[in-house]
């Protein structure tokens, strides 16, 4: 190199370090100071900085006996109260002088109480409804309304405590209300309604006891683990085995040996007349098992297993149903066979104990029949069926108008969920409800009037679909009453006489209110409203709400927009989507929610929002709902790029250029997705995608087949038919094989664009971590450029964990959409 060409080298390198070590201008500094995310901001509105901010949001009404009185609980920023309401009278006042209540606890209980903080939360009246009672501490209280005296009752016998969970676990001894799998009522005995017997399972097998003679049968000697008719021994021991992952083993243990009583409930159903009951078992002993290890157990990791089936494989749970007649020796099975793998469902006594009915559905639940049971003969009559194609069948339970008389159906066969009308025996009479919109839930039923009180969705043509009213209606006929008018979301509670409802209303933008309507829906008394007046102080905005147009141009999606509180519509802001594809369910927030996390995400400096797809929501029609049967993996991503980018072009302070995504489950399995299938991976930057199940063909067998749907293969002849809707000879159930190949993630591996951060708890027997996991190998195998996060010893969930998830996918977000290298330190800030 010559000289000269030295010194020009020399002069420009000075001039460049010169340059570099000049102050920075106004706007470099503004420029760096716009890739910042705003922390403070962030911190200012996390769960727990609002905690003192925010307060009750609804009013859950608890009646008194079967009048339309009752009390609630209402936390405010003075401090929780107890309210006494008798709407008949229009009476809202204090249950109870809550200084005076407190000083005279104080006392009998030689312990000072707070007024405003008392530390009871459930209250039980007498009969008379005069007086109520409560626990403190094992010691039993009483108050006595007309006289405002509270009295020490010592402490309560084990048995009066055990009466006591029955009656409100169970709502009474017996009937269908005896039946379920234990719930609240933690006694072994499932007593007949008359309580002169009880049925309880030891090792898997039933027992019966004459309560009069002591005397006990046993009817079963077959039961055996995953065989077993003992409610803690079916249902109940799987859950309580995945809640014992999070226990120390010796613990767990200790436990075991103090309180197992080796005798357990029975899921039997008695009959009204208490002469007889029936009780399904489950068969899940070839159903294969799944593993995970523990490896914060002490002192070696351990191996956990339990039953799990997944989708298309031949050995699932099989089940059985047999009856009991009071006197006999042993249960009697019955002949329920109709498809291969059925399922039952709505299983239910009508009058007396000589019938009983159920609904029993095929695997591929694209077909159900509702049928009754003859004891005496074991023959069966098929009431009504339901069928459809491309779709799964979606069922309700058999509401009766009277015993033995007219029951209601619930049925999506002309494309929205309504009800209609059949006599006792099967034969249509009419439709109750018809139009485009939902019946969601049958809430109750007036026998004497004829009168059905029901949860709708869509049908009030200028609201948004999403908002649930209560309705009214005649069976026989007649109008359909809205009974909780306003533009909002509605969650009402029926008084016992319905002629009253608690209404608890709200929408994103609309603080939380709570009402008594009268049987007309006007509003007959205030009771409460949220308060945020604290929320405000801060600087508290409230969400937006949009519809845009899916990727066919005319279905409206519905959505919610979080912007930052110091938000300048001069600057342009990267925009995050927080998704779940559905189907069961989509996640778009409609009611008022001031602690969701997009709200915090948004102050770093983002647009963030929910937005629906086609394929989502069961409330909208059914044609919407199984949009994306065959395609579980797909189906959702063109509505949320079409959408996101109708934003973009309505409001100029979207940056269409920086696109986040994340979601957990099925949202974090459409997020990764998203950075991998094209068209969308150039269109999504980021994602952060936890729990994913990546591969639903290692997920749940019956949500996968439920949702994706299930084909049938049949082998006749010499020949293999494939028949996608399960047709065909019902009967003939030998040459039947099911299959189903969900598209995985897995499979798009080397198509990864952007940035995506995976995360998984190694305990997750929800979603087995093997999705993520066989998702990682895969991006390894492509040569691909991931993160990657274990939960140590958490499921599903992330419990103590969740806020450090929180924190890492801020982070995640600012450091790749804004440019924000907050994570460069070790200690998080």
């Amino acid at each position: 190199m010559s000289r000269t060409r030295q010194r020009h080298l020399w002069l420009l390198l000075s001039v460049l370090t010169l340059a570099s070590t000049a102050p920075l201008s106004g706007q470099q500094i503004a420029a760096q100071a716009s890739r910042r995310a705003n922390w403070p901001l962030a911190n200012r509105f996390s769960s727990e900085a609002l905690r003192t901010a925010l307060f009750s949001t609804s009013v859950t009404p608890r009646w008194i006996g079967e009048t339309d009185s009752m009390w609630y609980t209402w936390r405010d920023a003075s401090g929780n109260r107890f309210v006494l309401v008798a709407p008949k009278t229009k009476l809202r006042r204090p249950l109870f002088d809550h200084v005076q209540f407190a000083q005279d606890l104080s006392t009998l209980h030689h312990k000072a109480y707070d007024p405003n903080n008392l530390p009871i939360t459930t209250l039980t009246f007498t009969e008379k409804g005069d007086a109520f009672r409560f626990l403190l501490d094992s010691i039993r209280y009483e108050y006595s309304l007309p006289t405002a005296q509270l009295r020490s009752l010592g402490r309560p016998t084990r048995e009066e405590l055990t009466r006591e969970r029955t009656q409100a676990g169970a709502g009474g001894r017996g009937g269908a209300g005896g039946g379920g799998g234990g719930g609240a009522n933690a006694d072994f005995r499932n007593y007949s309604p008359d309580s002169t017997a009880f049925a309880f399972a030891r090792e898997h097998n039933l027992f019966v006891v004459n309560v009069a003679t002591k005397d006990t049968a046993q009817v079963t000697t077959d039961g055996v683990r995953y065989y077993s008719f003992g409610a803690r021994d079916t249902t109940q021991q799987q859950q309580q085995q995945q809640e014992d992952q999070q226990q120390n083993e010796e613990e767990r243990q200790a436990a075991q040996t103090r309180s197992r009583d080796p005798r357990v409930r029975a899921n039997v159903t008695w009959s009204p007349d208490s002469k007889a009951f029936f009780v399904v078992r489950n068969d899940d002993r070839k159903v294969s098992e799944l593993y995970l290890v523990d490896v914060l157990a002490s002192p070696r990791p351990k191996l956990v297993s339990y039953k799990y089936a997944m989708p298309g494989e031949e050995n699932v749970t099989q089940q059985e149903l047999f009856t009991y007649k009071r006197g006999d020796t042993k249960l009697t099975p019955t002949k329920m066979a109709r498809w291969k793998d059925q399922r039952l469902f709505d299983l239910h006594w009508t009058i007396g104990s000589d019938r009983m009915r159920l609904v029993r559905r095929d695997r591929p639940q694209r077909k159900l029949e509702l049928i009754e049971l003859d004891i005496a003969t074991g023959q069966t009559t098929q009431l009504l069926s339901e069928e459809v194609e491309n779709a799964y069948l979606e069922r309700q339970n058999v509401r009766y108008m009277k015993a033995g008389g007219d029951f209601l159906w619930w049925s999506e066969r002309n494309g929205w969920g309504h009800l209609y009308l059949y006599s006792f025996d099967g034969k249509p009479k009419r439709a109750v409800t018809s139009g485009p919109w939902r019946v969601d839930a049958l809430v109750q039923v007036d026998t004497m009037k004829r009168t059905v009180f029901f949860r709708g969705v869509g049908k009030e043509p200028t609201e948004n679909p999403y908002y649930a009213h209560l309705y009214r209606t005649v069976v026989d006929g007649g109008p359909v009453t809205l009974l909780d008018a306003g533009n909002a979301t509605h969650a009402s509670t029926l008084s016992p006489s319905k002629r009253f409802a608690v209404d608890n209303y709200s929408r994103v933008d609309l603080p939380a209110k709570s009402v008594v309507r009268d049987e007309r829906g006007a509003v007959w008394m205030e009771l409460e409203e949220s308060d945020i007046t604290k929320l405000k102080e801060m600087g508290w905005k409230a969400p937006e709400h949009f519809v845009v147009k899916a990727a066919d141009g005319y279905t409206d999606i519905y959505g919610v927009m979080w912007k930052p509180f110091d938000f300048d519509s001069n600057k342009r802001y990267p925009i995050i989507a927080h998704v779940y594809p559905g189907p069961q369910t989509e996640t778009v927030t409609f009611t008022f929610s001031p602690t969701n996390t997009n709200q915090r995400l948004a102050q770093l400096g983002f647009v963030v929002i929910q937005i629906g797809n086609r394929g989502g929501s069961p409330t909208r029609s059914n044609a919407y709902h199984s949009y994306g049967y065959y395609n579980l993996r797909d189906y959702g991503l063109a509505d949320k790029k079409a959408g996101i980018e109708q934003l973009a072009s309505r409001y100029a302070f979207i940056d269409i250029d920086r696109v986040g995504i994340y979601g957990h489950s099925g949202g974090g399995f459409m997020t990764a997705a998203a950075l991998l299938e094209p068209p969308y991976n150039d269109f999504f930057k980021v994602g952060v995608s936890s729990s994913g199940n990546h591969d639903n063909n290692v997920y749940n067998q019956n949500w996968s087949e439920q949702h994706h749907g299930l084909k049938e293969t049949r082998t006749a002849d010499g020949k293999v038919v494939t028949d996608g809707n399960g047709g065909g000879d019902d009967q003939a159930q030998d040459n039947v094989k099911f299959e189903i190949n969900v598209p995985a993630n897995t499979e798009l591996a080397a198509n990864l664009k952007g940035k995506l951060m995976l995360v998984h708890g190694d305990m997750d027997n929800n979603v087995h971590p093997a999705g993520t996991i066989r998702l990682a190998n895969a991006l390894i195998k492509a040569n691909k450029r991931f993160d990657m996060f274990i939960f140590p010893g958490k499921p599903h969930g992330y419990g103590d964990m969740q806020n450090y998830f929180n924190r890492m996918m801020y982070e995640y977000f600012a450091e790749h959409l804004l440019g924000d290298y907050y994570r460069a330190d070790a200690t998080i800030k």
